[in-house]
């Protein structure tokens, strides 16, 4: 996702239009270098879902001190610290979150046409940023819908705006087809016809990896709750889950519609978490409603004991910042150089014209040297998607076509991996560099190999 905006290629499942159009634009500022503008954008898309957090605090009638005060609680939780220092799709899945709720608030007070049109607008293109929103959308349309309930049954008609506003934002998926239909560089699936545009934007590579549309989903979510407050302790403290939930019981007393949907977006969105991989980021959601839920508390707390208000808010501050202080030894990136350091010792290392053949985690920094930095053009990086969508079909297939004509490398991060390479051909060890696995810091070993020329090669 620092590659991707910047050459505006094809992005994996499923696509993320809206956030490679943003983030095109945005990395075009000349600020450092196109990785940092990246990252930059996410703390940026981070610091204004924060900052919307602290509009719908108010909107409940939290004051606005207490509610600055949670919303920088709930920037420190570990996990919203760590999408706000990476690349990604999710702190803009973040943003969109909080605006759709806060426009839907605003609605329900003013009922605007306008509002039910941006809304709209926010739903599409937030769909375009990341198929999550389908654990937003519909509970928001609910409360939409009940909150306007005797202007919608006196002019039925204004239920098609935000429906067409939608579809506009949808939009935004044209893209895809049309980018790809310029070939461009990383060009995932190629989606140059109907069926493969949509095997790409509707996730369905993914499909088989979660739970939640099936009868275990239940059981899942159940048997992940242990390991969720364990999670929850870790990141934020169990002080502000607690609050959370003492703040949607105040809710519920007196904006009982409020609280059904804070507490359907919750519940919906822990489902998803324990239902996919339970991939922390899936979580960004659950905690932004419990930091507003949380402000929500501190505010019937202040009520309680008014004379202590201020002492109510000070305290939720110096929370904010114990927490930030502990979380920032994990959250802080600025001296993480292990990517420069790999991409550097790869592309100085191989010789002329050689072929890569490599796994994501190790291809991407790759893509990024050679399409971002510049580097070593020459070189062929060839992932395992190139190998499914290319029509390789095995890697063994693609060395075939290069190992005569020009030098060939592999690298697996499970040396089991290579056991199918291993039977076809002779594998040396060229040299060993420190590789990421699932985040963006090199936290592993691995061995680069050079594949042995067959005895029948001719060049």
């Amino acid at each position: 996702m620092q590659v991707q905006p910047t050459i505006l290629g094809i992005a994996h499942p499923t696509g993320y239009p809206t956030y490679l159009l943003l983030a095109h634009f945005a990395e075009l500022v000349p600020l450092g270098s196109v990785a940092f503008r990246a990252n930059v954008l996410s703390a940026l898309f981070v610091a204004l879902a924060l900052a919307t957090v602290v509009l719908i605090e108010v909107r409940l009638g939290v004051r606005p001190i207490l509610a600055a005060a949670a919303a920088l609680a709930l920037g420190a939780v570990g996990t919203i610290w760590a999408a706000a220092t990476v690349a990604e799709v999710n702190p803009l899945h973040l943003l969109f979150a909080a605006l759709i709720l806060h426009r839907g608030l605003v609605w329900a007070e003013r009922q605007r046409v306008w509002d039910l049109a941006l809304g709209g607008l926010l739903v599409g293109l937030s769909f375009g940023n990341h198929l999550l929103t389908i654990a937003i959308a519909p509970f928001v349309a609910v409360f939409v819908a009940w909150a306007g309930r005797r202007l919608f049954a006196a002019r039925p008609e204004l239920l098609l705006v935000p429906l067409a506003f939608v579809a506009i934002g949808l939009s935004v998926y044209l893209y895809i087809p049309i980018r790809a239909a310029q070939n461009p560089p990383l060009a995932y699936n190629h989606p140059t016809t109907l069926d493969a545009v949509l095997w790409l934007v509707s996730g369905h590579q993914f499909r088989s990896q979660f739970d939640f549309l099936t009868s275990n989903g239940p059981a899942e979510l159940l048997a992940a709750l242990p390991g969720l407050a364990t999670l929850a302790e870790a990141r934020a403290t169990l002080i502000l889950p607690i609050l959370g939930l003492i703040g949607l019981v105040a809710l519920a007393l007196r904006r009982p519609a409020v609280a059904a949907l804070l507490g359907a977006m919750l519940l919906a969105g822990v489902y998803v978490w324990a239902n996919y991989l339970r991939l922390e980021h899936y979580l960004l959601v659950p905690w932004l409603l419990i930091g507003i839920a949380a402000g929500v508390a501190l505010e019937r707390i202040a009520e309680r004991v008014p004379r202590w208000a201020g002492g109510v808010a000070a305290l939720a501050v110096l929370f904010a910042v114990a927490l930030g202080v502990s979380t920032a030894p994990v959250a802080d990136l600025s001296g993480d150089r292990s990517g420069d350091a790999y991409v550097s010792s790869v592309m100085e290392s191989v010789p002329r014209d050689a072929v890569i053949l490599s796994q994501w985690d190790t291809s991407t920094p790759l893509w990024y040297g050679q399409l971002i930095a510049g580097d070593r053009p020459d070189v062929l990086v060839l992932d395992d998607s190139n190998i499914v969508y290319d029509g390789w079909g095995t890697r063994e297939r693609a060395i075939a076509a290069y190992v005569c004509q020009r030098p060939v490398f592999m690298m697996r991060l499970d040396e089991a991996d290579l056991d199918s390479t291993r039977a076809a051909y002779v594998l040396l060890p060229f040299m060993d560099v420190r590789v990421a696995i699932g985040g963006p810091t090199a936290i592993a070993d691995r061995t680069i190999y050079r594949v042995a020329a067959p005895a029948g090669c001719t060049s």
